[in-house]
């Protein structure tokens, strides 16, 4: 992997469990670059952090400023990845824009 790619992209059960957390709970920043994905549930954020094998930190955040921080996030850049994404039909205004995705039959129960 290079320096732009921080994730494998090679499907998976675990990749393509990860793919669809991406889908229900993440987001694509406009920046071309960076994933986010919020829950508060913060075993899922462990697994999705093991399912794509990142060593990112897991954050805290609040739903509004001023609030408790009871969500968990994980955030990371990866350019390669966020290109890849795209390409099977996620992008950064996917609760506008999202459609059919391209996963392969074989991992679509994972994903």
């Amino acid at each position: 992997m290079n320096r732009l790619s921080r994730v494998k992209i090679e499907w998976s059960h675990n990749f393509a469990y990860a793919i669809g957390l991406i889908a229900t709970d993440g987001s694509l920043s406009k920046d071309g670059r960076h994933i986010n994905l919020t829950s508060k549930d913060e075993e899922m954020i462990k697994t999705f952090k093991q399912c794509l094998n990142i060593e990112n930190n897991i954050g805290h955040k609040a739903r509004k400023k001023g609030e408790e921080k009871k969500y968990f996030q994980i955030q990371f850049g990866d350019k390669n990845f966020y290109e890849f994404l795209n390409s099977i039909g996620l992008s950064s205004a996917k609760s506008k824009t999202i459609g059919s995705l391209k996963i392969p039959s074989k991992y679509f129960a994972d994903f």
